[in-house]
């Protein structure tokens, strides 16, 4: 691999990643459209969306560490009023960025990604091959919508069951990119 002076680190972890070593079994690829995808690696026994690839710009981004952290999310990114009525224990995992449970980036679309991070899982997560161990937990995911920086552009928040939100969420945030595009384009003139 040969790396210049002049890289970012993000292009030099796009050239890292795009080598041999992340194409064997322990990897898992996954398109997610507009030129990204995303590599999972298993942790803790699941797999985890570890990092994001733009093929068009030749970057990358480590979504979360091994210790299943987010990196790019930070608690500002995350709408507090719409989890005040959840259990404390979604609300610290929320504090602690924790990305334990099942959490996703989705296909881009427009230049947006819906991510859903789940803060408690359904009881059948709990459960082993046999059924012994399930419990009465009800999932408590939280959403947001990103661009392909993932920068938050909707903040994450509690939606209730109410996944019309999600479309407003998807509306207001793809608003933003083309908001972004045309400003650029106007200020390259």
């Amino acid at each position: 691999m040969r790396f210049t002076g002049t890289e970012s680190h993000e292009e030099k972890l796009y050239k890292v990643l795009i080598g041999d070593t992340y194409r064997k079994d322990r990897y898992e690829r996954q398109r997610l459209g507009e030129n990204m995808e995303s590599i999972s690696t298993v942790v803790c026994g699941y797999w985890k969306q570890r990092y994001l690839l733009d093929h068009k710009r030749k970057i990358a981004f480590e979504i979360m560490d091994s210790n299943q952290t987010w990196l790019r999310f930070t608690k500002d990114d995350i709408d507090w009023s719409s989890l005040k009525k959840l259990p404390d224990e979604a609300k610290e995992r929320a504090e602690a960025l924790s990305a334990f449970y099942p959490s996703f980036i989705r296909r881009f679309e427009n230049g947006v990604a819906e991510v859903s991070w789940q803060l408690i899982p359904d009881g059948r997560f709990w459960m082993d091959d046999d059924g012994y161990g399930m419990t009465s937990d009800e999932e408590i995911p939280v959403y947001a919508m990103v661009d392909k920086d993932l920068n938050v552009l909707v903040k994450f928040r509690y939606i209730n069951g109410d996944y019309s939100q999600l479309k407003s969420m998807r509306q207001q945030a793809e608003k933003m990119v083309a908001q972004k595009i045309s400003d650029k384009e106007g200020g390259a003139k």
